[in-house]
């Protein structure tokens, strides 16, 4: 399986792999991952199979497009997050519920970030893994900024990045505990994720 590299499309191309893109987010919306064959999505988006193969060349790069394109909707959604006056504590309280908020408006481009970050290391020649660590890698330097301004902390220290690791997997774990249990809520159990950073701030501190 190989994903085809990206293909700069003019005017019209944009509109059509536009189009292929939002056929593809409401077919996985209302049928499921794996519904998304490329006959289906080419049937959604009313456009001839030759030209998704030209922009995408596979199912597979119709979905890290998906993805992609979900990710950079997701950074560029997210509210203001400056440091404003308050406890570290407060000020990572804002930062959870604004990536709450917006994962619930968003939540098509983590779920599709989780499926293939569980795929083999090799999938699509590497290119699969590739976005996976750039989208990956956006948030962990996000997550770095807002705790080493919470703190006051280098954003680049080892403390504020084993820190903002930590916070992105509760993310994540609470993302596919929600999947799996539709009474939980993202807000109810991220709750404990500010105080909990300020705990083990101090825990790592105490050990260097």
């Amino acid at each position: 399986m190989a994903v085809r590299a990206e293909v700069t499309p003019n005017r019209r191309g944009v509109k059509s792999r536009e189009l292929v893109l939002d056929a593809a987010e409401r077919v996985m919306a209302e049928h499921g991952f794996e519904a998304a064959t490329l006959a289906r999505v080419v049937e959604e988006a009313g456009i001839p199979m030759s030209s998704v193969y030209h922009y995408f060349g596979s199912k597979d790069g119709i979905l890290l497009a998906v993805m992609e394109r979900g990710a950079d909707r997701f950074f560029a959604d997210l509210p203001d997050l400056t440091r404003r006056p308050g406890r570290p504590a407060e000020h990572l309280a804002r930062v959870v519920s604004a990536v709450v908020g917006t994962l619930e408006r968003h939540p098509s481009f983590l779920r599709l970030l989780i499926v293939f970050a569980a795929q083999p290391p090799d999938a699509g020649d590497g290119e699969i893994q590739a976005v996976v660590r750039r989208v990956r890698g956006q948030a962990l330097e996000l997550l770095r900024e807002q705790i080493a301004a919470a703190f006051g902390d280098d954003p680049q220290g080892p403390a504020t990045d084993q820190l903002a690791r930590f916070a992105l997997a509760a993310i994540d774990g609470a993302f596919v505990a929600c999947q799996a249990d539709q009474d939980a809520t993202l807000e109810r159990l991220l709750q404990p994720l500010a105080p909990s950073l300020t705990a083990a701030r101090r825990a790592l501190l105490a050990r260097s």
